[in-house]
């Protein structure tokens, strides 16, 4: 295997089946070739909640849980969905592992989950080089991504190609970075949410907001438990979520039937719930993102205050599909909200570009 390239990729292109890469790497631009070999070409958007694969051939193959189960030896028993599945069976001979869930990665979890899925996708190949395209988390430490990287160099990939998130969701959005103007782009995933500015090929200024979307359904959970003594699953939130999760009052509220244990009597019980009980719970979500977002702003420079203002902030993540939060957004703030077409895939889809490029 060659290397582990930890650059911010910029433009892409194949003349004569050579394909190459233009980079800004350490304040100089620097071109890769990659070869006229014959190529396998994936990358990999590893969250903390998800990982995603994608292939130049098929597009986007896998988006299921970033978990993996282990029986006591330590063997691999399911990745994704089926892992997540079996959390309900764990016991001494089950261990569920979530190598992102926080700050400390799981390496060996980490491992096992890439390796699963590189084979169970057929990643590597006899005679074929594997281009691996690779998209972390921004609230990953440099120590951090530093072991990552070592991890990667043991799955067998020619070269790989480490970016951060909100890189490869701005290509996904499909924005020119060249520009001399400034694009801001917002990525609120479920467990991160970050903003940058972008121009003139170079990531200006990013921040991050220790409020994710995670903490939709962690309100939920709270508001659930306070307000009415009831324990419910992490499956059954993340439908009350989607079903009736509201940040706007409305004349004809949806209702859901939901389920829980009644702590008082640890009997299962039923209550029904209708979206204007939700708006309480979540509207102060919507209003710490706007203040979150408003501080980035006033930190820019005036010049770039003023293409905020004029060309708006384009937003993806999954966590803006959440019910009323991009009208929201637009009322608190001094500049439009554009949210992607696909927001809950506009990293992924900016993975597509790439490998698309590298023919």
């Amino acid at each position: 295997m060659d290397s582990v390239l930890t650059l911010t990729i910029h433009y892409y292109s194949c003349l004569n089946s050579n394909a190459f890469v233009i980079l800004y790497h350490n304040q100089k631009w620097v071109t890769i070739s990659l070869g006229g070999f014959s190529m396998i070409r994936v990358g990999i958007d590893l969250g903390c909640d998800h990982i995603r694969l994608v292939s130049h051939e098929e597009g986007l193959v896998f988006d299921e849980p970033s978990m993996v189960a282990f029986d006591k030896k330590g063997h691999v028993l399911a990745i994704g969905n089926e892992a997540r599945d079996m959390k309900e069976l764990m016991n001494d001979d089950i261990r569920i592992v979530s190598p992102l869930l926080t700050n400390n990665i799981d390496f060996d979890a980490l491992h096992a989950l890439i390796d699963q899925l590189c084979y169970d996708y057929h990643v590597f190949r006899m005679l074929k080089k594997t281009i691996l395209l690779f998209s972390y988390p921004t609230n990953l430490s440099n120590e951090l991504c530093e072991e990552l990287k070592k991890h990667l160099l043991e799955f067998g990939a020619s070269r790989v190609y480490f970016d951060q998130e909100i890189w490869i969701a701005a290509i996904g959005a499909k924005l020119d970075l060249f520009l001399p103007v400034a694009s801001c782009v917002m990525n609120i995933g479920s467990s991160n949410c970050d903003i940058a500015l972008f121009a003139s090929g170079t990531m200006q200024k990013k921040d991050e907001c220790k409020i994710s979307g995670i903490h939709v359904n962690m309100q939920i959970k709270n508001w659930l438990s306070l307000q009415y003594g009831l324990d419910v699953t992490e499956d059954m939130i993340e439908m009350i979520k989607c079903g009736i999760g509201q940040t706007i009052k409305q004349e004809s509220p949806k209702t859901m039937i939901i389920q829980g244990i009644n702590r008082a009597n640890g009997q299962l019980c039923s209550l029904e719930l209708n979206e204007n009980q939700l708006v309480d719970v979540l509207y102060p979500l919507c209003q710490q993102w706007a203040h979150w977002i408003m501080s980035f702003i006033d930190s820019l420079s005036n010049e770039q205050k003023e293409d905020v203002y004029m060309r708006g902030i384009v937003a993806c993540g999954g966590t803006m599909l959440l019910k009323g939060l991009e009208k929201n957004l637009k009322a608190m703030l001094p500049c439009p909200i554009y949210v992607t077409d696909d927001p809950l895939n506009t990293v992924s889809q900016g993975l597509e570009i790439l490998l698309s490029k590298m023919e």
